[in-house]
């Protein structure tokens, strides 16, 4: 079974602590996976704010995050492998 469990949640304060916070940092481990990267994911105080009473949807945005950062890797991949032939 596939799973991604949040183990931290840290506000980031970009204009100073004595201001309101102006995103989030999620930390995560994931279980059932092929592929791990279990790096923070950053998301909007906005995000945070309409899923901070649903896990599941803390969860899908890590998830978005995580999809996103593999389609990148892949294309990066692609382009180095093409630069080897070239």
């Amino acid at each position: 079974m596939m799973r991604v469990t949040i183990t931290g949640i840290n506000f980031k304060y970009d204009d100073g602590y004595n201001q309101e916070y102006t995103g989030v940092e999620l930390q995560y481990i994931t279980s059932g996976f092929k592929f791990t990267n279990n790096n923070p994911v950053e998301i909007t105080k906005e995000q945070y704010e309409q899923n901070k009473s649903n896990t599941n949807g803390l969860r899908a945005l890590i998830v978005d995050k995580k999809i996103d950062e593999a389609s990148q890797y892949v294309d990066d991949l692609n382009e180095y492998k093409d630069s080897l032939s070239a």
